[in-house]
């Protein structure tokens, strides 16, 4: 692990390269947009960002924007691939869709994975695969020989999650980072607490719906799979869950989620709960967590953004727009 004091100068660095104002102003500027037209300038002048062609690609861009910033000032930008490989595999699925529907051009892969977007192009183009995450590439491999047997499409995603949330996990013990390892185990967890809720709302019947869990289960966490299916023919309930728990954000954060009212309200709580994590950090002079929570704060600003975008053009009231914001300023 590299020394706290190799990221003196990044870590200045990126605190000099947040954006026009604090997060808190940020926030208000991208509420005060009368239209989703008018949140893209916003966007551009708070992140210093030129539109694109396509203007839903400014939060694409701004995210991008942040991470090169990262990749210019830190020793080793590998020790945050982890944080960034969730992009990647996006990017995969994407290319290998449209390879199996002879789809040779997508333009818009994300750009802020840690391979670049032209060579997912370039797999489309050619049936080639570029140099992917050891994980992801057996699984890109994979999943296109089970979906030329089955056809069936989700085998794509699965297969893919769960060999990304290994990479995931690999890289982060490999780098060293306590921070970026707990982010990563927090995340594993609740993508598998949400995958079992999911399941459970489905209606499945209960041996179909516990074969599906065993296939959706990502590793890297610390919320075993036997202890999301419970001793009983059911799924265990999020009280059951939470007292074995060891890390106090999950544990609290699940604790919550027994009262939200929906999905989408859990996932605000699960969100929110890795940006807490960051939080002991919050005014660390210099060390690789500086860049971690810079990347985490611009990535839920910009998720924020996305999603005042959309509730704009659905006409939707500023009430709702709020109450599914995730809280930022940590």
């Amino acid at each position: 692990m590299i020394p706290d004091k190799e990221y003196l100068f990044s870590s200045s660095f990126l605190r000099a390269s947040e954006g026009a104002g604090n997060v808190s102003a940020r926030m208000a500027r991208m509420l005060e947009a009368p239209s989703a037209g008018q949140l893209y300038q916003v966007v551009s002048e708070l992140f210093r960002v030129s539109v694109p062609a396509t203007e839903k690609m400014i939060f694409d861009a701004a995210f991008n924007d942040a991470v090169e910033k990262v990749r210019s000032a830190v020793p080793n930008f590998a020790v945050y691939y982890p944080l960034l490989y969730k992009y990647d595999c996006t990017n995969i699925k994407i290319a290998i869709k449209c390879a199996v529907q002879e789809i040779r051009s997508f333009n818009e892969f994300y750009i802020c994975g840690t391979v670049p977007a032209q060579q997912m192009q370039e797999y489309l183009q050619r049936d080639m695969l570029p140099d992917l995450p050891p994980a992801m590439a057996v699984a890109a491999w994979t999943a296109r020989h089970e979906y030329s047997k089955t056809g069936e499409a989700r085998c794509i995603d699965l297969l893919l999650d769960r060999a990304c949330f290994a990479d995931m996990a690999e890289k982060a013990a490999a780098e060293g980072v306590p921070l970026i390892r707990q982010i990563v185990c927090m995340r594993a967890d609740f993508a598998n607490i949400l995958a079992c809720l999911r399941i459970r709302l489905g209606g499945l019947p209960v041996e179909a719906g516990r074969s599906l869990m065993a296939r959706v289960f990502v590793p890297g966490g610390q919320v075993a799979l036997s202890m999301l299916l419970g001793e009983e023919e059911n799924f265990a309930h999020l009280e059951q869950i939470s007292e074995r728990i060891g890390d106090c954000y999950v544990k609290d954060a699940v604790r919550r989620a027994v009262s939200a009212a929906d999905l989408s309200g859990i996932e605000k709580l699960f969100d929110e709960a890795v940006l807490l994590a960051c939080q002991p950090y919050r005014f660390k002079p210099f060390g690789p967590e500086v860049a971690v929570r810079y990347l985490l704060i611009r990535e839920a600003e910009l998720a924020n953004g996305r999603m005042i975008a959309a509730i704009l053009e659905s006409g939707s009231s500023a009430d709702t727009i709020r109450e599914r914001l995730r809280e930022v300023n940590v």
